[in-house]
């Protein structure tokens, strides 16, 4: 048994505890604000918080080496640039170096468990090797209905080496993504659903996150709709959402993580609360593509399973969830004129429990509870700009960021990154984005 003491333990489960200690036992968290036993040790944080490991319900470890690479693009055009990218001119060993990249910025924002979206593995990989714990959706793609058998074979290999290469724990869980109405064609997301079912797997899609999907679902028009007729790919009209077309084609459900969900009607809303539908909501990433403010609010008035994700630092730039909590409060504020509209203590347990919840890992991670893993972030409040604190979580969600963590604990151990190690990946991450830039040879 060892201790960990701070000026604040937040639970996320129940109100912060003052001038309490979290007890640890092996990985598991033995007591939290119990008496100390006398011949435990003990480690003091004076000044800090301790918090539950960050979820992080949305990311793509692997569009790491990206960040910055897709300014300024019209949304269809930022889709294009990244496919183009990513496969004509990043190799494997790219994106290997990107999701490690990705891990490493995790880690010291305080992030211990994610929803990883990825295409070739290596989120998988980095998350192993840096013990972070969530599920990897393994992407599909296929808008042709032709290919779709061919595509669901595919992905089911993928998902046979990838149990291969590293098994899994329950911690630590693979999943399937097709990847979006307009890169997806219906008869692939039904191979795909009956597959998840078959192996039971998770599932996560990207949906109802732009005007121009919604224009491409119900009209059969668009940008999106353009680029199908180019490739003489049939475009269909549904003449619904996005997110009634994915419970048409039977995907809502208890173990579907719907990615963004910006373009939700009332209806929508009943929808997912029906089919227990779990949503990631991306508040950095929706603005900086000008895609709209999802109606959370409503979200979480229907009892929704909500969670907080980055996206990639593509498209968001950076991995703080402590800005996520923020910007997200703001949003539902502005949109409905009510400073009540979203409290910090919603958005803190958004951006843990929420996300576990969304993950289907709530039972062993998100909050801090005995028996749950000792996952744990000390924050430390000591800044200036903190400074004082009336309530520790407010402080946080209205004025820490990233850097204002100061230890990072998995399984009750304390994160370690090797300096030289991250400055040696920093430096590779460097010379392989220059290349991508055309700035060195290849």
């Amino acid at each position: 048994m060892k201790a960990f003491r701070a000026d604040w333990v937040c639970p996320a489960s129940g109100p912060p505890l003052r001038n309490a200690a979290l007890l640890v036992s092996g990985d598991r968290i033995a007591g939290v604000g119990s008496p100390v036993p006398t011949d435990a040790p003990v480690e003091d944080f004076s000044g800090c918080a301790i918090i539950p490991g960050f979820v992080n319900a949305h990311i793509h470890l692997e569009l790491t080496l990206l960040r910055g690479f897709l300014e300024n693009l019209a949304f269809g055009e930022w889709i294009r640039t990244l496919t183009r990218t990513r496969y004509e001119r990043m190799d494997r060993e790219d994106l290997v170096v990107s999701a490690r990249l990705g891990a490493v910025e995790c880690l010291r924002a305080g992030v211990t468990t994610v929803g990883e979206v990825m295409d070739l593995g290596t989120g998988w990989e980095a998350m192993s090797e840096a013990g972070l714990r969530g599920v990897a959706y393994q992407e599909v793609f296929g808008p042709r209905r032709e290919d779709a058998g061919g595509r669901a074979a595919a992905l089911e290999e993928k998902i046979g080496a990838l149990r291969t290469v590293s098994g899994g724990t329950g911690l630590r869980r693979l999943g399937v993504s097709p990847h979006a109405p307009y890169t997806v064609s219906d008869a692939l997301y039904r191979r795909v659903r009956d597959l998840a079912a078959r192996m039971d797997l998770p599932v996560a899609v990207h949906i109802g996150e732009s005007a121009a999907e919604g224009r491409f679902v119900r009209c059969g028009d668009g940008p999106f709709a353009d680029s199908w007729k180019s490739r003489d790919i049939p475009v269909e009209a549904r003449g619904v959402g996005p997110l009634a077309y994915l419970d048409q084609l039977g995907l809502c459900g208890a173990r579907t993580l719907a990615i963004h969900a910006i373009d939700a009607s009332a209806d929508d809303i009943g929808r997912l609360r029906e089919t227990d539908t779990a949503v990631a909501h991306c508040p950095k990433s929706n603005l900086k593509l000008g895609h709209g403010i999802a109606p959370l609010r409503e979200f979480l008035d229907a009892g929704l399973r909500v969670g907080l994700g980055t996206d990639s630092v593509a498209s968001n730039n950076a991995v703080d969830m402590f800005e996520e909590m923020r910007v997200a409060v703001f949003l539902q504020r502005t949109r409905l004129g009510d400073p009540r509209a979203l409290a910090a203590s919603e958005a803190f347990s958004l951006a843990t429990l929420g996300g576990a919840r969304c993950l289907g890992l709530d039972a062993e991670v998100g909050s801090l509870e005995a028996g749950k893993v000792a996952d744990f972030v000390v924050v430390d409040l000591g800044d200036p700009a903190l400074q004082p604190v009336y309530d520790p979580v407010e402080a946080m969600v209205f004025s820490a960021s990233r850097h204002n963590v100061r230890a990072t604990f998995l399984g009750g151990e304390r994160v370690r990154v090797d300096t030289d190690d991250a400055e040696a990946l920093v430096r590779e991450a460097g010379a392989r984005a220059r290349r991508l830039a055309g700035h060195d040879p290849a």
